[in-house]
């Protein structure tokens, strides 16, 4: 393989690392605006159960978990 099919392998890569850092980086700021939302529904003097606190987390980790797999599990594009 010669330097510039490598150049031009590792452009398509690094096009690729890059696209899928952008695509985690939308998630991790739509999580960040649904916790404000959450946050801004909470009132303080409301009393809460812990079982539905913890299943609300619960819920909200798997939903995170599952994007992040679904972006892991996507078929590549392109050629590189």
């Amino acid at each position: 393989m010669s330097t510039d099919e490598k150049r031009a392998c590792y452009r398509g890569i690094l096009f690729k690392l890059s696209r899928i850092e952008d695509h985690i980086n939308r998630m991790s700021q739509g999580i960040a605006e649904l916790k404000i939302k959450f946050a801004e529904e909470l009132d303080p003097d409301e009393q809460f159960c812990p079982d539905m606190l913890e299943s609300e987390t619960a819920l909200l980790n798997s939903i995170e978990e599952l994007c992040f797999e679904g972006l892991l599990e996507r078929e590549p594009e392109g050629d590189a």
